[in-house]
């Protein structure tokens, strides 16, 4: 991917614990991963050509306590990062991301220029947006808003913004 070598790290090519480690000052950098994710972001730095940027990783629970959520999110469990790509919109990397297999929880930060991403399961698949402070449902009218792609899932509940990936289909020869 053409990143220099102080970006390897201890858990990829590209990434160190120290990527996903807490913010707070309490833990002094305790951190928990989930090494599909880092697959996952190693797949978004290939698409990309360039590394992301996780702005946020995992939470401890003093910090999870601190920003006043659930004791169990998908931050304190290490199935969630925040990122955002240099010079790439956050509509740009939603987009691309909202398609890759195993990315079940995604939140759309148009205001951080963020992009939510986990790896919860499929069954509890969901899409936000975060506006204003306030998360809220990405419905079809927001995607439009910002510019970011509706995918169609006939296969999951109506009135759920969620999408599972399809593969391509395979060329079929000519019939003669």
């Amino acid at each position: 991917m053409g990143y220099n070598e102080n970006d390897m790290g201890d858990l990829s090519d590209n990434f160190s614990h120290k990527d996903f480690a807490c913010h707070c000052p309490e833990c002094r950098g305790e951190y928990r991963i989930h090494l599909g994710l880092v697959g996952i972001l190693e797949g978004i730095g290939a698409h990309f050509r360039r590394r992301p940027k996780i702005l946020s990783g995992f939470y401890c629970g003093a910090y999870t306590e601190k920003l006043n959520r659930d004791k169990k999110t998908y931050h304190s469990s290490g199935k969630a990062v925040n990122i955002s790509l240099e010079n790439v919109p956050t509509a740009e990397l939603f987009n691309y991301v909202q398609t890759i297999e195993g990315i079940n929880g995604l939140g759309f930060y148009p205001e951080e220029k963020m992009v939510h991403i986990d790896t919860r399961p499929i069954e509890k698949k969901d899409a936000w947006i975060k506006e204003r402070g306030k998360y809220a449902p990405l419905t079809d009218d927001k995607r439009a808003q910002y510019g970011l792609n509706k995918l169609q899932a006939p296969d999951l509940p109506a009135g759920r913004q969620d999408h599972k990936p399809q593969k391509a289909e395979e060329p079929q020869p000519p019939t003669s």
